[in-house]
């Protein structure tokens, strides 16, 4: 598979996505959920669905026992439920089951979880009908943000049942920042309430839906900083005056791991032709271990990224529903299964989170050598007139309390278990907060490589801009626009809100790409 391409795209520009015959991307599944394009159903997604639901009605014409159909949920499997009330256990299921507490997640996120329950179900195994599923998409194109609180889940149920008890008229909403009855609102809205059928309270809160989407939105959060990372590196290297010669593709070339040659090559072309560094070649034997092992710490990261992109993209396109409905050989079978288990990205979660503080660790030291002035020659913590100015110190307090509350998430979850449902579910993943965890650090990464760049940036201006590479003398210049010199003290939590809006929108990286041509980095394994 060509992960490359799972990627390829620019969300911000994506205005529909068409779920059905071609696999959508994740580039499409983020315009979805944070840049609110509209999702539409070809022939084919209904076609399929549609073909479900019936074979579930089949099935029901059977006395075969179907979980959480015609029996109850965890332990009560063995009670049987009249066809009669069949439809009232959906609706009682989403109801004793939205019992998450805490802050809600966020507008994001329950867009997210949405995106993957049309996915999901609408592969055509779950046997759910296609109203119910254009009921959730119509949430969706209507930007219905569901109030959900966002701890105590498992894995899975009960944040999705907070989600889905707004589309049966039941939960509350947010509407201008504030909580209403959610009846108000898709009265509003022209949205109807659906009846639910057999089997979709269900299926609407199982399977890795909620845990996958919260993956993505993770994953996709860390692939927009994985070039920021090799910018980072390249203007440290510029500004605490580090040697090329480590980064000497021979040398790379005789480890086998293919990113950090790549990493290697990258950052050379961004400082190639560096005066500065030309200069300096011979001011130590050998560099800091933060600099001379830039390459391998990217490489290490890349590699775990890809390993984890390929299995949260697998779960994405898979079927995680219990039970599921396949017709073969003219015989309609119902399988209660076991796919609805998130080990691989619960597992891949974790892996990640660790990846990215141990890079973290990496940035913090290098932002350590450019504010101490016995490091990095340059004033101390990159300010004239010191000691009226405390110039950038604080900066670095800032991110090591990030990185040591990352610290504190790389602590496996797939390793926990608890029993439950009077040892029904016995081994239970607890995925969804490995995913959780996982958007949290991201979105730390994002402050933390804000401020590398703003330490980066104070250092790079005591050095002759003409001594500079001419990629990084440029890059310098387009920050220099939005964030100037430091020259005392000042609000530096603007400068640092400035920088960030730079990275999250990739003006830093197109600046270079336009300069060096693309950043290569290679997604396939």
């Amino acid at each position: 598979m060509n992960f490359e391409a799972v990627l390829r795209g620019n969300p911000r520009k994506i205005k529909k996505v068409v779920l059905g015959e071609k696999e959508i991307s994740i580039t499409d599944f983020i315009a979805v959920t944070n840049y609110d394009a509209m999702v539409e159903f070809d022939d084919i997604y209904t076609t399929r669905v549609t073909n479900s639901h019936n074979n579930l009605n089949e099935a029901l014409l059977s006395s075969k026992k179907i979980y959480g159909v015609n029996t109850g949920l965890g332990d009560n499997w063995n009670k049987s439920i009249d066809l009669q009330v069949q439809n009232k256990l959906q609706k009682n299921i989403l109801r004793s089951h939205a019992v998450a507490v805490g802050n809600p997640i966020s507008y994001e996120e329950t867009r997210a979880i949405m995106m993957m329950t049309l996915i999901s179900l609408g592969r055509g195994f779950s046997g759910v009908s296609i109203e119910t599923l254009e009921s959730v998409k119509k949430l969706l194109n209507a930007k219905i943000y569901p109030f959900a609180p966002g701890e105590g889940s498992v894995g899975y149920l009960s944040i999705e049942a907070h989600i889905y008890r707004v589309m049966i008229g039941e939960g509350k909403v947010f509407e201008n920042n504030q909580l209403v009855d959610c009846k108000e609102v898709l009265e509003e809205k022209g949205l109807k309430i659906p009846i639910l059928k057999s089997k979709e309270g269900l299926a609407l809160i199982s399977g890795t839906m909620s845990v996958t989407a919260i993956a993505l939105l993770a994953t996709y959060s860390i692939y927009e900083d994985l070039k920021n990372i090799q910018i980072g590196s390249a203007m440290s290297i510029e500004g605490l005056k580090g040697s090329l010669n480590e980064f000497s593709d021979n040398v790379m070339n005789l480890k086998s791991h293919s990113e950090q040659a790549e990493a290697a090559i990258n950052i050379k072309r961004m400082l190639a032709g560096s005066k500065n560094l030309e200069k300096n070649s011979d001011l130590r034997v050998q560099d800091a271990l933060s600099i001379r092992t830039l390459p391998q710490m990217i490489g290490a990261l890349n590699r775990v990224f890809k390993e984890t992109l390929e299995s949260v993209y697998e779960e994405m396109i898979s079927v995680s529903d219990n039970p599921i409905l396949m017709k073969e050989k003219g015989q309609m079978n119902v399988y209660m299964n076991g796919n609805f288990d998130a080990s691989y990205v619960s597992l891949h979660m974790d892996y990640l989170v660790i990846a990215v503080t141990n890079f973290v660790n990496t940035i913090e030291r290098i932002t350590n050598r450019f504010l101490d002035t016995k490091l990095s020659g340059f004033p101390p913590f990159l300010v004239n007139s010191p000691g009226i100015n405390n110039g950038l110190m604080i900066v670095h307090y800032t991110m090591a309390g990030l990185l040591n509350e990352m610290k504190l998430l790389t602590n496996p979850v797939n390793i926990n278990n608890s029993s439950m449902s009077a040892e029904q579910e016995d081994v239970v993943t607890f995925a969804f907060l490995s995913s959780k965890k996982a958007l949290t650090v991201s979105k730390k990464f994002k402050e933390i490589i804000a401020i590398w760049f703003f330490v980066c940036k104070g250092g790079l201006d005591f050095i002759e801009s003409n001594e500079l590479s001419p990629t990084i003398k440029k890059m310098v210049s387009v920050m220099e626009q939005t964030v100037p010199s430091v020259v005392e003290d000042r609000s530096f939590y603007d400068d640092l809100v400035k920088i960030k809006k730079l990275l999250n929108q990739g003006i830093l990286i197109n600046e270079i790409e336009e300069h060096i041509g693309e950043i290569k980095i290679d997604l396939n394994i």
